[in-house]
């Protein structure tokens, strides 16, 4: 009994099986959540401390290094990259895929509290930790605005009320305020008035720390009632501070505003922020790796109504950006690009059958299998992404093609006189074999996606898992709910005379011709062979498409020393200049010095406009952006378009890392240097910066011990004096009734703008005496660097750069291993790519051996169905025109290889050689059953297969037609499969119609075949 022959009888029950499941997938549909791409973001932690006032160099030794010992030791890290800079560092730490998140998490708390003996005293928060990875970009950006309160006010508002509650969302694992500071006390003490008075600023630093105290102070009793003790202890506003007595000279008070300036201001004053080109609070927000975007950005879209109810009426909350707008229209294209493609191939079917019942029944099949899908990838915890869509729509042509061949044959029985019933269970019979031997061959060509390793393999494996089910499903449905429908809703045509069209008139004469010139053919399929890998080795190779998010992430670098006012300028002048570009709906922008981040750099986050809007590629724009920004003297600007896909742990100013680590930091920087001279000569790649930053200026002490032990000077008091003046240090904290301030203590800026400023402080010495910091110390200025670097504790430098227009990251990447090689990197030093530059560099490799993989899969199962070890070379001998067509095809309209594309060409391997298993399948059918020669079967079998397999490959390109053609939004990742796919299926179409029968001839005459009257594993008809 046939598999089909119970569900032919129970045409009641198969039918409300299969409506069964179309309504649970139309359940599962709806319900599935909505992302980008499948969501498998590598456990990524960052770690922070601050050390406001540190140089790079104290933050290095003193707070990273600690943190980074301890760090090191958690199992199962991939990368750990650690910056250190003025004021703070950021440790950033990648697991194994398999690592949970939350244990990680744990495992870093732990590692942190361990290091807490190491770490300075005087750090004013505990380091921390975020579950997020820094290098990628903030899921949603808002600015908060107001033309009443100042950018002080407005960061109060953001951070007591809106990053607060954003912060306890699922999914949020970080909410970023950037661009203004929380208001502060602070006090610009004068060195001359100091030096006047022999006032030292550890003076007023210890007077301020005993005036303002928050302290316990008990209860009192009385009788049968409790008194609870309270003091102004705590002076909470400028004016309280200014009346505080520092010292006393002839018997004279001197107060505090004596000798400083005391305002009511922020904690640091080198931030800025704006939106277009007011000024504004950036509020970004991250999600952590396991979340799903959509969900997240939407929990967050839903608590902002709320949340302006909270905040002052004069402050505005706008959504610069959000990640889910092109998420949710890419979702929608490809879905109708599904439909689309529906529509093609049931128009096809009607145009060969010119039956509606015999059209309906394969259009009938397309959606219980792909609700059956829907099903499974529910169970799975997929999402509707543009993978796992991308693969519904190439399963349409499989989905199709399987009910077209039952469909077909069950009507040519008909035309030779069965009746339906018999018709369908006879087809059901003969072609239950066929349709298995291509589904399994099919699934097997898909086992190199569904084991990629690593990121990379966890996003494709969505893509592959989805498209093999679909398939499985697809079987399924061909030989149940197919043949019972032929049974019940076909009837016999009207006869009318036999006559051939001039179409297999034409192939009957040019097969005949290519059966007697077999070496022509041969000779053809070899020829086809060498152009394939000679299209191979030119076409361009790149590793993913870039994907236009319609968002670009902007990096501003200037000289190191750069000052507040000069970077401002230097920002507003970008700004303003991008935002006059057509293409540009607004941006956000901020910079400033502030716990490890530099004053050099600023950040700005770039709306374009929709691209039906625009109408113009991202790299268009950027290109464009390039040119104008370079007419901006005094900064260089660097352009990465958002991507979905994040790989790495580094942040940095291009697209691309390449990296270098070594023990010793000289020879680090001296070849780092050579690298980055080569580097700027390469005519491949543009945006060249290094993260190594040496020629910042320093303006340092040399003590003179000797002498401050005469004087009862320690080099505590005198590191505590210069961290006093110049490094805004915060002196005491002022807790207020729902957040806290700061006391911050600085000179004047006017008298500490210049290094002679050291001239007129003053440090404590023995017996309270105050001395001249001059008189124990000598001045001296160099160069330092302004920024301290790690990759997995061991110093190390990245060079980010991006590729021209028209040129490969693989093409860039054999440029640089070319420089290596001439360089003669010492061993000692360390060379490698990161993030997305180390994926693109393994994929060449991979992408072969991948299919390779899928050629010996597909080779061992069709050996298995035909217990034979020539037939599958028949088969495989299909490949080489669909590859040739797709490299072909791709060369045509300009489009690199990628991982798109070479998934492209695994996925031909399946789809080609069902026209040859149609043909071959027949043709040892005809030997057995009819014994007929080689020769005959095989010219038989191509005549009576070449409608369905004409058909079948009809209906396949015009599935893959609207991803070829479609330009909506995420198209950059479904065009070249599309394109590849096209191609690939048009070339096979012509050349293996001739190149199957040859082949398979060949074979039989040179007695390659095992087994050849052996029965095989179906069940012969009696």
């Amino acid at each position: 009994m046939t598999l089909s022959k119970p569900f032919i009888r129970r045409p009641v029950a198969t039918l409300l099986v299969a409506i069964g499941i179309l309504l649970l997938g139309a359940l599962s549909y709806f319900n599935l959540p909505i992302a980008a791409l499948p969501n498998v973001d590598r456990p990524t932690i960052s770690v922070w401390g601050y050390l406001p006032g540190a140089s790079a160099d104290t933050v290095a030794t003193s707070l990273a290094q600690p943190l980074e010992r301890q760090l090191g030791t958690i199992p199962g890290i991939v990368e750990m990259f650690a910056y250190s800079g003025a004021g703070g560092c950021e440790i950033d730490i990648q697991f194994d895929l398999d690592k949970d998140v939350d244990a990680a998490a744990t495992a870093v708390q732990s590692a942190i509290n361990a290091a807490g003996p190491n770490l300075p005293k005087d750090l004013p928060l505990p380091p921390g930790y975020w579950k997020a990875n820094p290098s990628g970009a903030a899921v949603i950006v808002l600015a908060m605005m107001s033309d009443v309160l100042t950018p002080s006010e407005v960061y109060e508002a953001a951070d007591s009320v809106v990053g607060e509650k954003l912060s306890q969302l699922p999914g949020v694992a970080r909410v970023n305020i950037a661009g203004a500071e929380r208001g502060a006390v602070r006090i610009r003490a004068s060195p001359r008035q100091m030096a006047n008075l022999g006032v030292s600023l550890e003076q007023v630093r210890q007077t301020v720390q005993n005036a303002s105290l928050n302290l316990p102070k008990g209860v009192v009793e009385d009788g049968d009632q409790q008194w609870t003790l309270e003091a102004n202890d705590q002076l909470l506003k400028a004016e309280d501070y200014r009346d505080l007595v520092v010292a006393w000279r002839n018997n004279a008070a001197v107060h505090l505003r004596d000798i400083a300036t005391v305002t009511d201001s922020v904690i640091n004053s080198k931030l800025a922020g704006w939106y277009n080109d007011r000024r504004a609070v950036v509020i970004q927000v991250y999600k952590q790796p396991d979340a799903n975007v959509v969900e997240t950005v939407d929990a967050v879209k839903a608590a902002l109504p709320g949340l302006a109810r909270w905040l002052p009426p004069s402050v505005r909350m706008v959504p610069v950006y959000d990640r889910t707008t092109l998420i949710r229209a890419s979702i929608a294209d490809v879905q109708m690009t599904i439909a689309i493609a529906i529509g093609l191939v049931v128009l096809v079917v009607l145009l060969f059958l010119r039956r509606v019942w015999a059209t309906l029944i394969p259009a009938l099949a397309i959606p219980v299998a792909l609700a059956a899908t829907a099903v499974t990838m529910r169970l799975l915890g997929y999402t509707l992404d543009n993978l796992s869509l991308m693969a519904m729509a190439v399963a349409i042509g499989f989905v199709v093609d399987d009910a077209v061949i039952v469909v077909e044959n069950v009507i040519s029985r008909m035309d030779a006189g069965q009746n339906a019933a018999a018709a369908a269970l006879g087809s059901a019979r003969q072609m239950g074999f066929t349709i298995v031997a291509i589904s399994a061959a099919l699934v097997a060509a898909l086992t190199p996606v569904l084991f990629m390793p690593d990121v990379v393999g966890r996003y494709m494996r969505e893509f592959g898992v989805t498209l093999a089910v679909t398939i499985v499903f697809s079987a399924l449905v061909s030989l149940t709910l197919t043949p019972m429908l032929c049974s019940r809703l076909l009837a016999h045509a009207r006869p009318h005379a036999e006559r051939r069209s001039l179409a297999l008139v034409a192939y009957t004469r040019s097969l005949d011709w290519s059966l007697r010139h077999p070496l022509a053919i041969v000779l053809a399929v070899m020829l086809t062979i060498a152009a394939t890998g000679g299209l191979y080795v030119a076409l361009p190779k790149g590793f993913m498409p870039t994907e236009d998010t319609g968002i670009l992430r902007v990096r501003t670098v200037t000289i190191a020393n750069v000052s507040f006012g000069a970077m401002e300028q230097l920002q507003r002048s970008v700004a303003q200049a991008i935002l006059a570009d057509r293409a540009v709906s607004g941006l956000t922008s901020y910079i400033g010095a502030d716990n490890g981040t530099t004053l050099s750099s600023g950040n700005l986050y770039v709306a374009l406009k929709p691209l039906d809007k625009r109408r113009e590629p991202i790299e268009q724009v950027v290109a464009r952006l390039r040119t104008e920004l370079a007419k901006v003297t005094g900064v260089r600007t660097f352009f990465i378009p958002l991507q979905d896909l994040n790989l790495g742990a580094q942040s940095s100013s291009a697209r691309y890392q390449y990296t270098l680590t070594a023990a010793n930091p000289d020879e680090l920087l001296r070849w780092e240097t050579a690298m980055r001279r080569r580097m700027y000569r390469m005519p491949e790649i543009t945006d060249i910066i290094s993260n190594v930053e040496t020629t910042g200026l320093e303006a340092g002490l040399a003590i003179n011990r000797t002498r401050a032990a005469a004087m009862g000077v320690t080099p505590m008091a005198i590191d505590s004096t210069l961290y006093d003046a110049f490094g805004q240090r915060q002196i005491r904290t002022m807790y207020l009734p729902s957040n806290y301030s700061r006391v911050i203590l600085e000179v004047d800026p006017a008298a500490g703008s210049d290094p002679a400023a050291f001239a007129n402080i003053y440090v404590p010495g023995a017996g309270g005496a105050q001395v001249p910091l001059a008189a124990v110390t000598r001045p001296f200025r160099s160069h330092a660097a302004m920024w301290v670097v790690h990759a997995d504790q061991f110093p190390s430098a990245t060079i980010s750069f991006d590729t021209k227009p028209g040129i490969s990251i693989g093409d860039a990447i054999t440029a640089i291993r070319t420089a290596e090689r001439e360089l003669h990197l010492p061993d000692e030093v360390q060379a490698g790519f990161k993030g997305e530059a180390l994926e693109a560099s393994k994929s060449g490799g991979t992408q072969l051996a991948q299919f390779v993989g899928a050629v010996i899969a597909v080779y061992i199962v069709l050996g298995i169905l035909y217990e034979s070890f020539a037939h599958p070379f028949t088969i495989l001998s299909t490949l080489p025109s669909a590859l040739f067509g797709a490299m072909l095809a791709l060369r045509i309209t300009g489009f690199q290889f990628t991982l798109i594309t070479s998934i492209a060409c695994i996925l031909l391997v399946g789809m080609v050689m069902k026209n040859a298993i149609m043909m071959v399948d027949f043709a040892l059918e005809l030997q057995r059953a009819r014994a007929l020669s080689p020769r005959d079967a095989v010219r038989q079998a191509a005549l009576q297969r070449a409608r369905p397999i004409i058909m079948t490959t009809l209906v396949a390109i015009l599935s893959a037609i609207p991803l070829a053609i479609g330009t909506g939004p995420g198209h950059e990742l479904r065009q070249p499969l599309g394109i590849a796919m096209v191609g690939g299926l048009v070339a096979s179409q012509i050349l293996t119609l001739y190149s199957t029968p040859v082949i398979f001839l060949l074979i039989a005459r040179l007695g390659l075949r095992r087994g050849a009257h052996k029965a095989d594993f179906r069940s012969v008809p009696s």
